[in-house]
């Protein structure tokens, strides 16, 4: 068996979407959480930053590269190829949600209400309406691409709940993402993890 170790801050943020995919998968990992930064954490990181994950001692860094990994090791990334090529596509248009978030409103210091507005107009609504239209082009009811659960699913459920800490009605509109996330907080194992998993400051 192999073994995997995820290394990041004590929060949810990049790392939480590999973290769904081993519960999903049922799968067993060491999910360490590091408090003294830099420190030594820092020089160990491959890149000198946070989340990692080590697989049978290799270091892997850069997030959806290695939630990528373990999404195929774990038979969640399509049925063929063209299949893995629409779960990538769904989890770059949800990568360019979420990288708007942390671009605008996690690192907003000033005028921080006058930022979350503003995302919320205009940010938000391009991207979801994006997500919306290629979950609506590649999946059926309650799946983002195909009718299995993929990683494409869990990345949205899981920068979609970030942003819904912003506006809880905000995916009123979407029907298919709000689809998505039924089926998704609906499966058993996830559920599970879900109830399980820790209060974090983001």
């Amino acid at each position: 068996m192999p073994s995997y170790k995820l290394t990041y801050f004590n929060g949810r943020g990049r790392a939480e979407l590999t973290r769904l995919i081993f519960a999903a998968a049922g799968a067993q990992f060491e999910d360490e959480r590091v408090a003294d930064w830099p420190g030594t954490a820092k020089a160990d990181a491959p890149l000198g930053q946070l989340p990692y994950l080590t697989v049978d001692g290799v270091k892997v860094p850069q997030s959806l590269a290695f939630a990528r990994l373990v999404a195929r090791r774990f038979n969640m990334t399509g049925s063929d190829d063209l299949e893995q090529a629409k779960t990538d596509a769904v989890v770059d248009s949800v990568s360019d949600l979420q990288n708007a978030y942390y671009l605008k409103v996690f690192k907003a210091k000033e005028d921080r209400d006058a930022v979350v507005a503003q995302f919320l107009a205009e940010d938000a609504v391009s991207h979801l309406e994006k997500v919306e239209k290629i979950v609506t082009l590649y999946g059926t009811e309650g799946y983002s691409v195909g009718s299995s659960l993929t990683w494409s699913d869990l990345h949205l459920f899981d920068v979609t709940s970030t942003v819904m800490t912003l506006n809880a009605n905000l995916l009123d509109k979407y029907p298919r993402i709000q689809a998505v996330r039924k089926t998704v907080e609906s499966n058993e194992k996830v559920s599970a993890y879900l109830k399980s998993r820790p209060e974090t400051p983001f």
